[in-house]
């Protein structure tokens, strides 16, 4: 079936000119870093469409691929509104999936068969294993399963495990050594069932086209043209199959935002998108810094947040209402003002699907629920999502489910993780002291630095207004009051210096600031000029 495709050259003339660079640049290889609520997978969607619509490539040789299951379902939603309805779209594990069926197929094998569930796998493993004589209790499973895709996602076997996890700080559930050794007795039960999980497809399709040539060169020549979306939640797995799908001299648009990369659990890594440049040195570099969805006190309190050497962001609307930090005794007590504030957004214009409460664990939105209940406030929960879920698992997309997207009309509840690539009017940012955000088990640099970017997520989502609240009630299973998180100082003195600055004069401070910018305006004045020597 030919694709409906049609391409506007009005649908150019909103974008900036930074935007419209990267839909119709003629370059070959572009890299583009965009901030949050700066359009890239609208911009990505753009070049998508006016390449096929312009016959510059054919919809059946693009494969666009993203990392989650949320994220593939938005990106093949788009690309069918757009009427690109022929293009290949989803997850890495998705594409795998197509190489390593065909790869069976040619070659009159059984159907490859995928076991999602990952924690019944290493539940058998460990049984196996305890009645080999092994100690190994039910409460460490689930750190064992954690810790087992980090260890795949890296690609890391038991000749190498013990040393990158040694260098990682890695808190293992195991002795290292004894770790090492059930990576590899995993891998062998995976076999004994003739099952893959996500992480072992991926490796299995990687290994595929780096030893079959014939293979790696039908794959080239029907997706001749890569198109790789949030590309800073790749971890070094997907990293090695996207090297073996494209090749020496590979078509590619990757877009993605370093400060945006909280899959660290994942094996997600944002240098890798600098690693893209670094394998194809020809790569254009461009950057998206204006943000298009939150006003601009909220772009100055979420810039507080960004790494050292990160790019701030461009705030492109006006400045709106200040953010508010408020701080309680209680995590109930949190919970019920943050009810009365979204009770307080709910007017013309501002519905309950307009707002959002994030928070770092899912515990923190039963507390949020109940609240929610008590008031009588409609929400719905979006939190039992954590990882990046593959579009392999749960319900296909269908022409159905794209035209009929409904979100029901209730305060959304969420994860922060599960909140990336949303956005609402009105969002309450809960639970911000140390032990929640950043989470107690981050421990190391790289570990603190990914709450420090989940953080900036949940500032983010907001586009009007915006509330960050914690309480002193203790952690469970700790005694003492918590501290609040030290994310919130840097937050604090931007607010108070834009509260000061914006602050009505008295008649008297008016009269003594005005005095004080004459005097140094004279003073300017009086300066020698300066004349270069040079």
């Amino acid at each position: 079936m030919m694709s409906e495709s049609t391409f506007s050259e009005d649908l150019l003339a909103g974008l900036t000119p930074e935007q419209r660079e990267a839909v119709t640049s003629p370059q070959k290889r572009i890299l583009v870093r965009a901030t949050a609520g700066s359009g890239k997978t609208h911009v990505l969607t753009l070049r998508i469409q006016r390449r096929v619509a312009t016959d510059d490539i054919d919809h059946d040789h693009v494969l666009a691929m993203t990392f989650t299951r949320k994220a593939a379902d938005e990106l093949s939603q788009r690309l069918y509104r757009a009427g690109v309805r022929d293009v290949r779209a989803g997850t890495f594990h998705r594409a795998a999936l197509s190489i390593v069926n065909q790869y069976r197929h040619d070659r009159s094998l059984p159907p490859t068969v995928i076991e999602p569930n990952r924690r019944k796998l290493v539940t058998e493993l460990i049984a196996q294993m305890n009645s080999a004589g092994s100690v190994t209790r039910d409460w460490q499973i689930p750190q064992i399963e954690q810790e087992l895709a980090w260890s795949l996602s890296l690609g890391l076997r038991t000749s190498t495990y013990v040393r990158a996890a040694t260098l990682a700080r890695r808190q293992c559930p195991l002795p290292l050594g004894q770790f090492a050794e059930l990576i590899d007795r995993y891998i062998g039960l995976c076999q004994s069932r003739a099952v893959y999980d996500f992480d072992l497809l991926l490796s299995e399709a990687t290994r595929i086209l780096s030893d079959e040539p014939a293979v790696r060169a039908a794959f080239r020549y029907r997706n001749r043209a890569l198109f790789v979306d949030e590309t800073q939640d790749m971890n070094p797995l997907q990293f090695a199959l996207l090297r073996e799908m494209a090749g020496d001299d590979p078509d590619l648009f990757a877009v993605g935002d370093p400060n945006q990369s909280i899959y660290g659990f994942n094996g997600a890594n944002p240098t890798l998108l600098e690693e893209i440049s670094a394998l194809w040195p020809d790569t254009v570099t461009l950057d998206l810094t204006r943000n298009h969805r939150s006003t601009a006190h909220i772009i100055m309190v979420a810039n507080t947040l960004l790494e050292a050497g990160a790019r701030g962001i461009t705030p492109a609307r006006d400045d709106g209402e200040l953010p508010n930090i408020q701080s309680f005794d209680t995590d109930v007590d949190e919970a019920a003002r943050v009810a009365s504030w979204l009770q307080s957004k709910n007017q013309p214009g501002s519905p309950w699907k307009s707002m959002a409460v994030l928070a770092r664990t899912n515990a923190q939105i039963d507390v949020m629920a109940s609240a929610l209940e008590h008031v009588g406030v409609p929400f719905e929960r979006r939190g039992a999502e954590h990882s990046p879920a593959s579009d392999l698992t749960g319900a296909p997309l269908t022409r159905n489910r794209v035209l009929r997207t409904e979100v029901p009309n209730a305060v959304a509840l969420s994860t922060i993780h599960r909140a990336k690539g949303l956005e609402w009017q009105h969002v309450a940012a809960i639970g911000w002291s140390d032990g929640l955000l950043p989470f107690r088990s981050a421990h190391s640099e790289s570990e603190l630095a990914e709450e420090q970017r989940l953080a900036y997520v949940a500032l983010t989502r907001a586009e009007i207004s915006l509330l960050i609240t914690w309480s002193r009630g203790p952690v469970a299973g700790h005694r003492g009051e918590r501290a609040p998180s030290r994310f919130l100082a840097a937050i604090e003195e931007v607010i108070s210096s834009e509260r000061l600055a914006t602050a009505p004069l008295s008649p008297a401070d008016g009269s003594a600031r005005a005095a004080s910018l004459k005097a140094k305006l004279i003073s300017s004045l009086h300066q020698p000029n300066e004349t270069s020597t040079s």
